[in-house]
């Protein structure tokens, strides 16, 4: 495939991470790309603004990874139409759930584009049906408190790498995954943390959804709403805040200049 590119300031840059494992059956996986080939055709912008990445996981492919769709800015109708049939075309890779070699692939592609900005947005966005258990050995200590070194603390390994490399976002959906797999999630893979349980979709959100149709349904949700959060401003790509932050800073604020009152008053007391 051949990249589209745009000035890097003005590029979102989104990479979808799938979950191409066995335990999702076949019936599933086709509603999972149609869902995301929707997606791509419907709820982003075709204006160049927005860089779509595809990979998927899964054990049976080689490396554990592949690249879906690389790179490829969404300049417009034909290039979303083109990329649509690509991820409708994929063929599952089945195996186990070698999620952080995924999560690792997906931050590589976005790091090496042409239009990679840190002070731009980089989000990826991950689906699953499962929990990891694949190592890549990113990981050299236990992670997540469990006391064990394995394939769980290699996705944490790889996420804070990407956060300390610029990732701005990490978002997902788990698909019919049990509580205990969403808390841990939720509180280890997610980026911002704390995570939150999505809707509403706070930044490192997760949605459980029941099944491969709902996220099919939801997946374009997500989209409108990353790309109302990353706005492109005198050609700086800023995140909206959320109002609590707002009023966070007002009370800090007040605060300040209360303080400030006080101790002039003190000082004005004490020069008397």
């Amino acid at each position: 495939s051949t990249l589209s590119q745009a000035s890097p300031a003005n590029v979102i840059q989104i990479a979808l991470v799938l979950d191409g494992s066995t335990s999702i059956s076949a019936e599933d996986w086709t509603l999972i790309l149609s869902g995301v080939a929707s997606a791509i055709l419907n709820n982003l912008p075709h204006d160049g603004t927005v860089e779509i990445t595809v990979i998927q996981f899964a054990s049976n492919i080689w490396g554990n990874a592949s690249v879906v769709i690389p790179p490829t800015v969404i300049s417009s109708d034909a290039v979303a139409e083109s990329v649509a049939n690509q991820v409708n075309s994929t063929a599952q890779g089945y195996g186990y759930t070698p999620m952080a070699h995924g999560l690792y692939l997906a931050w590589q592609m976005i790091k090496s584009s042409p239009n990679f900005d840190p002070e731009g947005g980089q989000i990826i966005n991950l689906a699953t049906d499962g929990v990891p258990n694949v190592r890549n050995y990113n990981a050299t200590i236990d992670l997540d408190g469990d006391v064990d070194v394995d394939a769980y603390d290699d996705v944490i390994a790889v996420v804070n790498t990407a956060v300390s490399e610029g990732l701005d976002e990490l978002d997902m959906e788990g698909i019919a995954i049990s509580e205990d797999a969403v808390n841990w999630f939720r509180n280890h893979v997610l980026y911002p943390q704390p995570g939150h349980i999505a809707p509403p979709y706070i930044p490192g959100w997760i949605r459980a959804v029941a099944n491969a149709e709902e996220f099919a349904q939801t997946v374009g949700e997500k989209f409108k709403v990353i790309i109302e959060r990353y706005t492109p401003v005198g050609g700086i790509i800023i995140m909206e805040k959320d109002a609590s932050i707002d009023l966070v800073s007002s009370v800090t604020l007040a605060s300040a200049i209360i303080f400030i009152a006080v101790i002039s008053a003190i000082y004005l007391k004490t020069k008397r």
